[in-house]
């Protein structure tokens, strides 16, 4: 008596949960839409999202991308000599398989290429330096 009622509950607890989603792709599960709607995922981004598409777009890709290098000297005669040289970041090919060092390579070229987009600019303080200027909290 007690494994039949055991099994008539378990019975209609699945059957239950499986009414209206036999067969049904997740995208078109009634149930799982009023919980996770799917449309909202494909029409809206959040913020975390398009801070770094913003991100790639205005940071990463012109950083990262080959560039005219100009350097002028001045030689001890007076001479001033121009120097052109194209700096070549690393390429990866979409087909390849990913290699840790190819981002390894071409993070090291962003941040080379930030360092001289931001020289010569004031730098933003270190929280450090914040903590130790406030009462009762820095030195």
């Amino acid at each position: 008596m007690h494994h039949s009622l055991t099994l008539s509950i378990a019975l209609l607890l699945f059957g239950g949960c499986a009414a209206n989603t036999t067969g049904v792709t997740p995208s078109q599960n009634k149930n799982l839409n009023v919980v996770s709607p799917s449309a909202t995922v494909e029409s809206e981004d959040g913020a975390m999202q398009r801070a770094l598409d913003r991100w790639l777009k205005e940071e990463w890709t012109p950083l990262t991308q080959d560039q005219k290098v100009t350097t002028t000297k001045t030689m001890p005669d007076g001479k001033v000599v121009v120097e052109e040289k194209i700096v070549e970041v690393p390429k990866t090919d979409s087909n390849e398989t990913f290699k840790l060092q190819n981002f390894v390579d071409k993070w090291k070229v962003y941040q080379e290429n930030k360092e001289k987009m931001n020289a010569g600019k004031p730098k933003d303080p270190s929280h450090i330096d914040m903590l130790n200027r406030m009462p009762l909290i820095g030195k």
